[in-house]
């Protein structure tokens, strides 16, 4: 018989920008091929675990859960990664000043009608987090923070900030909070000096 997440109540904190954290585990999209972070179920779960989007027994349940229902976690991994996809290119489209396709916001918020109701703050070890009933084995619960987290920054004034990393061939998702506003790039000292360095060599190479 499968192993079950146990039904009791269970903290979830909310990280404000973990939803661009998981939208940017496949990266350096403008190269081919991009760089994949999550190739399997396992790395899933790994991930999931280094973020402390789950609790430890929730995450030890998914995986034996997996283990002996394979399909499952195929299944379950194949919609994980789809609703990855479909929440990037909705933060790419605002990003870029556009409007996210519908079929990516019917697909994100199909996944959020479907996350456990956060009624209920309670103090944790690391401060306050959502308290849910129970957690079952299912996507919407697994990245349920995930989830909460792009709801809230879809609604938040911070969306005006969220940038796309200038170097088209990063092309990660970031949050521009500088004082002026003007950040372009993810990281100044991986795309922005780059970038600098080939204007450089290219104004060297017109001289």
């Amino acid at each position: 018989m499968a192993a079950s997440v146990p039904a009791r109540p269970v903290l979830l904190p909310v990280r404000g920008d973990l939803c661009l954290d998981y939208a940017n585990t496949r990266y350096w999209r403008g190269t081919e091929p991009p760089t994949e972070a999550l190739g399997t179920p396992a790395e899933l779960l790994a991930w999931l675990a280094a973020n402390r989007v789950m609790p430890a027994s929730a995450l030890a349940a998914t995986e034996a859960s997996w283990r002996v229902r394979p399909r499952a976690a195929t299944t379950a991994f194949a919609q994980a990664i789809a609703l990855r996809e479909a929440l990037y290119r909705v933060f790419s489209a605002v990003a870029g000043g556009g409007a996210p396709a519908d079929a990516d916001m019917e697909h994100f918020n199909r996944a959020l009608a479907h996350t456990p109701p956060r009624t209920r703050l309670q103090h944790g070890e690391s401060g306050y987090a959502w308290q849910v009933p129970s957690l079952r084995p299912a996507v919407s619960d697994l990245l349920a923070p995930v989830l909460w987290s792009a709801a809230d920054l879809l609604t938040s004034p911070r969306l005006g900030r969220l940038r796309l990393c200038a170097n088209d061939k990063c092309l990660f998702l970031f949050v521009d909070d500088s004082r002026t506003g003007t950040r372009r790039w993810c990281t100044m000292s991986t795309c922005g000096n780059r970038a600098k360095a080939h204007r450089h060599y290219m104004r060297q190479k017109q001289a």
